[in-house]
């Protein structure tokens, strides 16, 4: 928390849990372009006349199959900027030290990934992957916590209840709940802080079938089902594999609502006030404490009042940072915080306001991803504020301490932090009129 009275710090950030209306339908519109799609197979059998007609049923998708070792090298290319999103439907591969190393460097500088079925369990000897698809699916016996325990459970053929954890996200909007007949994964592990889209209560299948997580720029899909034409042929599932795509590569009807104000590049548009370091590595905006273990803030030129703002971050810890928004002095603020606060006891996402301290805590700890990235979506609408942390909403109060004001980026003093450097990968904004 900040050092002036009853300030806290924060980094506000969000993943937009679609808070737009649209139609339901994925259909493109007339003008809009095709979404050139990498679909990476290889390592396991399947039917891949029936998988590739679930790409050709969408006339707004144009699909590129390739299949490793190929499609490996296409992906640690250059040639893999000139797609807007990448499927993998591959399995169990090897990949060298230096493709692992501009594969991660592609899917951080913002290429979109939707993970299907067996994909979990590939590239077994690359932790970091699992770390891009929020999971991992074990194809061997390990130890945890001292006790062993064994691999990942399979099993063909089952009819499976599908729950809609999230009815008002852009790939499951709409979207009834269903029963697939396909193959279920037990035993694998998902991301705590993952957000969950979609479930099941099937004894023999993990509960979790389908989450997104952030990895730097990049929106990370992964869908447990699909392993046949039984699911590829069903609408439902179509559905949730085309929206994905589109989601993943922003061309949600929110996304086109939605402008940076961080562009990757420097700090144009941004002033920092106090003594902070801030600067923009490898495409990231970096906050760090200056001599001294000095503070400082990193505020737009712009004021706005009314609006939702979608901010992807991580923290080197210990340390202790935030997003301002509505802020028109330090003791005029809102700030969605980043930290591990001890009296009280709260965390990530809590809301603190300028002279009247947390408005609204965060008492789960589970929710923030912290060795990885996250996802803040805050809302200011009128006197009403909303934050969702990964998905998550863990504030929703009523507060009319400050109606308009700048978004910034804070950075705490203290020796404590002084190895701390809040990184943040994506920021946009959508203005809300009237």
């Amino acid at each position: 928390m900040p050092s002036r009275p009853a300030a806290c710090c924060l980094t506000a950030l969000l993943a937009l849990p679609a808070l737009v209306s649209h139609s339901a339908s994925a259909s493109p519109s007339a003008e809009e372009p095709k979404l050139r799609v990498l679909v990476v197979t290889g390592g396991h059998d399947y039917d891949v006349p029936a998988f590739q007609r679930l790409f050709a049923s969408d006339a707004g998708l144009a699909p590129v199959h390739e299949a490793h070792p190929k499609a490996l090298e296409t992906l640690t290319s250059p040639a893999a900027r000139g797609f807007d999103a990448v499927v993998l439907y591959d399995f169990d591969r090897p990949i060298a030290e230096d493709q692992k190393a501009r594969y991660a460097a592609l899917v951080r500088g913002g290429m979109g990934v939707v993970a299907l079925h067996h994909s979990l369990a590939n590239y077994r000897d690359w932790p970091e992957y699992d770390r891009i698809i929020g999971g991992e699916f074990f194809l061997t016996k390990r130890v945890e916590g001292g006790v062993e325990k064994g691999p990942s459970g399979v099993r063909h053929g089952v009819d499976i209840p599908v729950e809609v954890a999230d009815r008002d996200h852009f790939i499951t909007r709409g979207l009834a709940d269903f029963t697939i007949h396909d193959e279920t994964y037990k035993d694998f592990h998902v991301d705590p802080g993952a957000h969950v889209l979609l479930r099941t209560r099937h004894p023999d299948s993990g509960p979790v079938l389908m989450w997104t997580v952030p990895y730097g720029k990049a929106r990370v899909v992964y869908l447990q089902l699909g392993h046949d034409d039984g699911a590829y042929s069903l609408a439902s599932y179509r559905t949730l594999v085309t929206r994905a795509i589109r989601w993943v590569a922003r061309r949600a009807p929110e996304d086109a609502k939605a402008a940076p104000i961080f562009d990757g590049k420097g700090l144009s548009g941004w002033r920092a006030e106090g003594k902070a370091r801030f600067a923009v590595e490898d495409g990231v905006l970096v906050g760090r404490q200056g001599p001294g273990g000095e503070a400082g803030d990193l505020l737009t030129e712009a004021e706005v009042s009314d609006f939702e703002l979608e901010v992807t971050w991580a923290m080197d810890w210990p340390g202790n940072s935030g997003v301002w928004f509505r802020y028109q002095s330090p003791e005029r603020a809102y700030q969605a915080d980043v930290l591990e606060w001890k009296n009280p006891v709260c965390w990530s996402g809590s809301l603190y306001c300028s002279g009247k301290m947390f408005l609204s805590t965060n008492a789960d700890p589970t929710i923030v991803r912290k060795d990885g990235w996250n996802v803040f979506v805050v809302r200011a609408v009128k006197d009403r504020i909303q934050v969702w942390l990964n998905g998550r909403k863990v504030s929703d109060v009523q507060d009319s301490s400050s109606a308009r004001g700048r978004i910034g980026l804070q950075v705490h003093a203290g020796k404590e932090f002084e190895r701390m450097a809040i990184r943040i990968a994506d920021a946009r904004l959508r203005r809300i009129e009237g």
